[in-house]
């Protein structure tokens, strides 16, 4: 079964045009206000065909109307607009569908943000500075305001269930490409919230062998997130991303383009042919318990102690990755 991106669904139902008549109490009196400004795309917008073939640089900005009193009172982000998957939703749709124009564009921007809950109207100003006009000008904009189509909210939205610690390392291709491409691909799952990440370390490869100068080194990173999937179907999406980077799992402990290992999630305790929690080998290894350190300091392991205290502990070496 084809997997139906997150925003499709809301590109299908454009959103209709009720006017302020529709919504009385918009924009006056004036509610709360979500602004997101100047989010950069590279895309291929435009009626001529170098605007397709070759791209330019737009800017997107969202003003979004909302209460955010239930937000205020819980300081709970699943009780606002996440305005972090809502510039994820734009961005995907301003790089992935192209148009000619930028109204249309404008239009399906709005229809994503009435994709999520809570918006009661927004105001999407596209910007394309490189417009192909011979004049001097500095930018050229298109500004729509719509308002929430009449019918019900969305339903009510996804609430992360657990915190998960998700290692990440390669040593094949481009390493730092891979890691911050698989970080922003991890926190663009549906049910996954983004929460904190680490730089960058690098360690020599560690084989069945142990230690291997010969092999390209390691560059290794851990992520935290919180999400609301089950321990296995969070796995499953790793899987799936370690796939798309063309990962070949060939060896054991091999070179990889990317390797995606899920620590911990929520605490648990339990192994079966697929899966052990929290990962039976993090606690030895310095080029998992640095970066999550550098994160989340007082971090323990169930059944093993605190990670900092581990990290001592090691002999690997990790050395901090200076680009």
């Amino acid at each position: 079964m084809t997997r139906q991106h997150p925003v499709a669904r809301a590109l299908e139902l454009m959103p209709n045009r009720p006017g302020p008549e529709a919504h009385p109490a918009l924009p006056s009196p004036e509610l709360d206000r979500i602004h997101i400004e100047r989010l950069h795309v590279h895309g291929r917008h435009g009626v001529f065909a170098h605007e397709r073939a070759n791209g330019q640089d737009f800017y997107i900005d969202a003003e979004v109307w909302l209460d955010t009193r239930a937000a205020a009172d819980s300081d709970d982000i699943v009780d606002t607009l996440h305005y972090g998957h809502l510039m994820r939703a734009l961005y995907e749709v301003a790089l992935h569908e192209p148009v000619d124009l930028l109204e249309t564009l404008a239009e399906r921007l709005a229809a994503v943000t009435f994709a999520f809950a809570g918006p009661q109207a927004v105001r999407i100003t596209v910007h394309k500075p490189q417009a192909p006009v011979k004049l001097r000008f500095e930018d050229v904009s298109v500004s729509v305001l719509r308002y929430r189509p009449e019918g019900p909210e969305p339903t009510a939205p996804r609430r992360p269930t657990a915190r998960a610690v998700i290692a990440l390392g390669a040593n094949l291709g481009d390493r730092e490409a891979a890691i911050r491409q698989a970080m922003d691909e991890i926190e663009a799952l549906p049910g996954v919230w983004p929460h904190r990440r680490s730089r960058l370390y690098e360690t020599p490869a560690l084989t069945t062998h142990g230690v291997d100068d010969s092999e390209p080194s390691y560059l290794n990173a851990v992520m935290t997130v919180h999400t609301d999937l089950e321990p296995h179907a969070l796995l499953r999406e790793l899987l799936r991303i370690e796939d798309q980077h063309g990962r070949v799992r060939a060896e054991r402990w091999g070179s990889r383009t990317l390797d995606l290992d899920l620590i911990e999630h929520g605490g648990l305790e339990f192994a079966d042919e697929t899966l052990e929690l929290p990962h039976p080998r993090a606690f030895e290894r310095a080029f998992v318990l640095a970066p999550w350190a550098e994160i989340e300091p007082t971090a323990t392991i169930p059944g093993r102690g605190a990670i900092a205290a581990l990290l001592t502990q090691t002999t690997d070496e990790v050395r901090r990755y200076r680009g």
